[in-house]
């Protein structure tokens, strides 16, 4: 299984807390290529097994520098939707972070 080094340094920051949560919350964009699944059992292989994980996901959205609309990228898909340019700025959908703990 390949492990997401996000989730990894994720995990490390929060086993040097003196105690442990009872549940941690991350964002993870869309075009981040790891499934929740795959998220899922990164953590559950990891010292943080017992504690609850939820993710948000955030949409994808890209900037054309062409004409300079917004866009989401159907199927990852590159060209602009509305003038066919290649080359967009990617505004949302590459966060991985975590977003906040519970604790006891």
């Amino acid at each position: 299984m390949q492990k997401n080094p996000r989730l990894s340094a994720i995990i490390d920051q929060l086993l040097q807390r003196p105690t442990l949560p009872v549940s941690v919350h991350v964002v993870v964009g869309e075009l981040i290529p790891f499934s929740d699944g795959q998220i899922f059992a990164q953590w559950k292989d990891s010292p943080l097994m017992h504690v609850e994980l939820t993710i948000r996901r955030i949409l994808a959205e890209q900037q054309c520098m062409v004409c300079f609309q917004k866009y989401h990228p159907a199927q990852r898909e590159v060209a602009c939707p509305h003038c066919g340019a290649r080359g967009a700025k990617v505004i949302s959908g590459e966060e991985f972070f975590l977003e906040s703990t519970e604790e006891k």
